[in-house]
């Protein structure tokens, strides 16, 4: 009796350690570097346009120059030109830069710019707004390579939260040779391309409905690599640093994995 209670004990204490270490692995699988990050924040003028762009570089503190980088360019929702909008996302741009990726998060909205058109063909009269975004992420991109000639872009992402979202698709859209992947938070007019490249994914709210034909068919989708994911319990509005710790973390896990390839 007493070897078979051992042994027992013994098998009892195995499991408990497997099933231990099975549950540090997969929260280990979904957590972000433990990595020191450094904020710097910047204004640029781009003349051609005489405007000027604020945008903040979250980047993961190094010892030494690295080899090549991974860049994502974040773009804000919508905020009537709130002009600190760009640093509202923070949960999710320190969460890149602590995953080893450097993000930069462009203001798009100033003050005085006309605000955004509520009524009409939305893809028409809000069309301006995208291509001025795409303009904004374009030449933050030349920016921030010539302030780092040595760092070598091995790829570059785009992610946006509504509007954001819409000129990330635009953007991606126009110059698919410089994007590889584009994530939106529940963009809601500009059409996802149907293409390989490059690869579309949208994390949807709960609360919102995107216009006709802007999400592709579940078909295209499987065809073409396109990820949809319907969050649980996360609202439109609580995609930005108002969102609760739960719903932050359920938002930058499907980011992370999205970007790393293991959806």
């Amino acid at each position: 009796m007493k070897r078979r209670a051992k042994r027992f004990y013994t098998i009892l204490v195995g499991i408990f350690i497997l099933t231990i270490t099975a549950f540090a692995s997969m929260s280990s699988e979904y957590e972000p570097v433990s990595t020191e990050i450094q904020i710097d924040t910047f204004e640029v003028l781009d003349s051609v346009r005489n405007r000027l762009i604020p945008y903040a570089l979250y980047s993961p503190v190094t010892k030494k120059t690295p080899d090549s980088i991974r860049v994502v360019i974040f773009s804000h929702g919508y905020g009537s030109n709130y002009s600190r909008n760009y640093l509202n996302y923070s949960y999710l741009t320190k969460n890149l830069a602590r995953a080893g990726f450097w993000t930069l998060s462009i203001q798009h909205e100033l003050l005085g710019d006309p605000l955004i058109p509520k009524e009409g063909n939305m893809q028409v009269v809000r069309m301006p707004f995208w291509v001025r975004g795409e303009g904004n992420i374009l030449f933050v991109l030349n920016d921030f390579k010539r302030k780092h000639p040595g760092l070598k872009i091995s790829s570059v992402d785009l992610i946006g939260h509504s509007n954001g979202g819409d000129m990330s698709v635009l953007t991606a859209k126009d110059h698919p040779e410089l994007i590889r992947k584009v994530i939106t938070l529940d963009h809601l007019r500009m059409p996802v391309p149907i293409t390989l490249k490059p690869q579309f994914s949208s994390l949807r709210s709960t609360d919102k409905v995107a216009d006709s034909l802007v999400i592709p068919s579940a078909e295209d989708c499987l065809k073409y690599g396109i990820h949809i994911v319907q969050l649980k319990h996360v609202t439109h509005n609580e995609m930005n640093d108002e969102g609760s710790r739960k719903q932050k973390k359920q938002i930058n896990q499907y980011i992370q994995k999205i970007l790393e390839d293991r959806f």
